[in-house]
């Protein structure tokens, strides 16, 4: 069973953590940014979970504090031994994510469906 959260909405598919920002940190108290954070890290910490995707559909633009705290997810995924992937930017985005050099470290995939291909093939 997932919490609902109101900053990072999470579901579950398979051995993929799906994490979707809601926003920036614009619409949330710092505060409960960082505690929704430190849960849902915890919840990758389960031993049925190893990747982590990032759907970013619902945003157009995030801020350091939640862009600091998805690379805490990302990295956590590829120190235990899964994978860690975006998927669903917008322009802005992509755009956002080539400027500060995070598509070089985890991949980008157009579509949800094709990032859980692609952290499958990876793995």
């Amino acid at each position: 069973m997932v919490d609902q959260f109101e900053i990072f909405k999470v579901e579950l598919c398979g051995p993929n953590l799906i994490v979707i920002p809601q926003g920036s940190t614009l619409h949330f108290l710092y505060s409960n940014v960082q505690i929704e954070s430190n849960k849902v890290l915890k919840l990758l910490s389960s031993p049925e979970l190893k990747n982590v995707i990032v759907d970013l559909f619902k945003v157009n633009h995030l801020d350091s504090i939640i862009i600091s705290s998805l690379i805490r997810l990302l990295q956590h995924a590829r120190q235990t031994g899964g994978q860690a992937v975006f998927c669903n930017a917008c322009e802005n985005m992509q755009d956002l994510l080539r400027c500060i050099k995070v598509g070089s470290y985890w991949p980008l995939f157009e579509s949800r469906e094709a990032a859980i291909q692609g952290v499958s093939s990876l793995s």
